[in-house]
């Protein structure tokens, strides 16, 4: 879901701030690596978008890492 900074790995940093398993609708931080998303059934992308603002914040805001996200992102037409 998110490339890695230079001090350290993204999914260390996901799973120290305590959001390995965390979900948001059908969305959701894996349990076995914590930078990859699943859908747990019916994920819809505004549950990916909010876990992935979710995700950034609290990362943010413990080790002043700025996630930049992986993904590329496709309209919808």
């Amino acid at each position: 879901m998110f490339r890695n900074p230079p001090a350290a790995s993204a999914g260390s940093l996901i799973e120290k701030v305590g959001l390995k398993g965390a979900s948001i609708g059908g969305a959701k931080v894996s349990q076995v690596h914590a930078n990859f998303f699943t859908n747990i059934g019916g994920s819809r992308a505004s549950d990916i978008l909010k876990l992935i603002a979710l995700v950034k914040e609290q990362v943010k805001q413990a080790f002043d890492v700025e996630l930049e996200e992986e993904i590329i992102y496709v309209p919808y037409r």
